[in-house]
């Protein structure tokens, strides 16, 4: 009888401390599931800026949300964690998980990335431009490799429309480039120079100061920037359908946060990157932020100028040899050139599959 009573006593505790066992082990399991990851975003710009800056956050945003608080991603604004030309070592060393990175800024250290910038060689949209992007990221060796040697993979990107015209100067033709002081990236500066254009590099934090005190006439910047940056507070002309290249802002995440991360989590930012090129059309394309545009030009009496196809394709012609001059000056041909291949190819198969541009979200 006690033999009984001593063996159902040791069975029960046994039975109690595998229940234990189970207990913790599920325990510890949500505790995984549930594990918080934080990333400190460092970016180039400020949180009042309405384009970069709101975009960033719309990543930000989206990928706490679709996370379900399991990624915290915290915004460090210019400066506040490293200046705009140190983003490629933050990230490489995690000083930032996440970086915004302008390639303009470190053509030293990323002289593929730096095709993106290249004068007329982007697609017609920016919604498709952003695709390209996605692809070169997944597909091009040179692409990958660079990124590589900063120890990061791809988070995504920022892009506007096409680079045209602003200021105080009428441009109606490339007879009108002839003697004219334009703000404008190097490598599109090289295009004008040829029609007479006299290209000065300034920061964009600055472009309006340079308007205003007549250091240069004209303003080669997206549209949404001559909002953004009040440049239509001081212009009397707007140069439309030049389209002369973008300036992409590549978000680029430090490998070890992104291998800290289970496959799941991985996933959902991949979603955010895929959706990307949808959100920046109808981000750009909001009938508020377009009706705010058009109602500063009119009110100031802007006058708004179409540029005749014809004097584009002049400018056109002289692109490819500034292709060949980048490739030239990279630091390694053969990869700028397959770099640049890769770019042409992808562009062409992204335009072609999505010839009206990206099925739109519509996000609020």
């Amino acid at each position: 009888m006690q033999k009984g009573f001593e063996m159902k006593r040791r069975i029960g505790l046994v039975a109690v401390f595998l229940c234990l066992l189970v207990f913790g082990y599920f325990k510890e399991g949500a505790t995984v599931e549930k594990k918080v990851f934080h990333w400190k975003f460092s970016s180039h710009t400020s949180p009042g800026n309405k384009s970069v800056g709101a975009s960033q956050s719309w990543w930000v945003e989206q990928v706490e949300k679709r996370s379900n608080g399991q990624i915290k991603v915290k915004m460090y604004w210019v400066d506040e964690l490293c200046g705009p030309k140190e983003m490629m070592m933050a990230v490489k060393s995690r000083l930032a998980d996440v970086v915004g990175q302008v390639p303009s800024y470190t053509p030293g250290e990323t002289p593929i990335w730096n095709a993106t910038y290249l004068p007329f060689i982007s697609a017609p949209r920016l919604d498709q431009s952003v695709v390209v992007y996605n692809r070169l990221a997944k597909e091009s060796k040179p692409f990958i490799e660079e990124m590589n040697r900063f120890n990061c993979v791809y988070g995504g990107s920022y892009e506007d429309e096409g680079y045209n015209l602003i200021g105080k100067k009428a441009v109606r033709s490339v007879n009108d480039l002839k003697g004219l002081r334009i703000r404008c990236m190097p490598d599109l500066g090289v295009v004008l120079k040829q029609f007479g254009g006299i290209p000065v590099t300034v920061p964009v934090t600055e472009m309006y100061s340079a308007l205003d005190t007549g250091i240069v006439d004209v303003i080669a910047q997206a549209r949404s920037a001559f909002r953004a940056y009040k440049l239509d507070e001081l212009s009397k002309y707007i140069t439309l359908d030049m389209d002369m290249g973008c300036s992409p802002n590549i978000y680029l995440i430090n490998k070890e946060a992104w291998n800290e991360l289970p496959d799941d989590l991985k996933k959902v930012v991949q979603g955010v990157i895929v959706d990307i090129p949808a959100f920046m059309w109808d981000f750009q394309h909001r009938p508020n932020r377009l009706a705010e545009g058009e109602t500063v030009i009119r009110n100031r009496g802007i006058e708004t100028i179409r540029f005749p196809k014809p004097e584009r394709l002049k400018l056109v012609s002289k692109a490819e040899e500034v292709w060949e001059a980048w490739a030239k000056r990279s630091g390694n041909y053969e990869s700028a050139k397959k770099a640049l291949a890769d770019y042409l190819k992808i562009r062409d198969e992204v335009v072609s599959t999505y010839p009206q541009g990206v099925p739109g979200i519509n996000y609020k």
